[in-house]
């Protein structure tokens, strides 16, 4: 649970930080064109996701013990 919640942080932070045309999935790439609001939007979702699945993976842990 911990590997994905630390790969979801990682594409949450990289859609809301930095996605500019020289990376992979970058506006142009994906055919968006100018709305930076939609990844930013997709990253805010993952990192929900992450602290999500990472609290879930916790109590889930502390359940088994």
């Amino acid at each position: 649970m911990r590997i994905l919640s630390v790969v979801l942080v990682l594409a949450g932070l990289y859609l809301v930080l930095d996605h500019t045309p020289p990376l992979p999935l970058n506006h142009e790439a994906v055919g968006l064109g100018s709305m930076h609001t939609a990844h930013t939007v997709i990253g805010v979702v993952l990192l929900v996701a992450a602290a999500v699945v990472f609290w879930l993976g916790r109590r889930n842990a502390r359940v088994a013990v």
